[in-house]
């Protein structure tokens, strides 16, 4: 939804900027006020030959294969074999796989940090060498003798 937004308007600011540019190269170029612009479509289209691939009779699987393959070195964390349990059988693409194991890391990395006591909640500095008391937290919030 927001490549849509994103692609209206810069569509729209184009178009702007050829409302502006046009009479100008009308006064100045005349019947060939519209060369300039198909300069542009030229190279657009060129671009389009060479660089880009074909993908007509392409499967999307076949598509995110070749994806995958070519952005190896970004995703070799999501190839790695190590930690499957949860994800080998999520069938999502490698991103959301690597992103569900950075998420399942973080929350394992905070559950020690809260059986340690040393879990920062981001309401108070805690300092590494503190270490929480079970009988303090009551003192602290109801006043109530430990």
């Amino acid at each position: 939804k927001q490549s849509v937004s994103v692609s209206c308007q810069l569509n729209w600011a184009c178009n702007f900027i050829v409302g502006l540019i046009f009479p100008y190269l009308h006064e100045k170029l005349g019947a060939f006020s519209f060369v300039p612009f198909a300069v542009v479509l030229l190279i657009t289209m060129i671009f389009v030959i060479v660089w880009l691939p074909e993908t007509k009779g392409t499967t999307p699987e076949e598509l995110r294969d070749d994806i995958v393959r070519s952005l190896s070195t970004m995703l070799a964390l999501s190839t790695d074999s190590t930690n499957d349990a949860d994800h080998s059988s999520s069938g999502g693409n490698p991103i959301d796989v690597e992103w569900r194991r950075a998420m399942d890391d973080l929350r394992e990395q905070e559950e020690e940090d809260m059986k340690r006591g040393t879990f920062n909640y981001g309401f108070q500095h805690i300092e590494p060498n503190q270490v929480a008391e079970e009988s303090d937290w009551r003192t602290r919030v109801a006043g109530e003798p430990g």
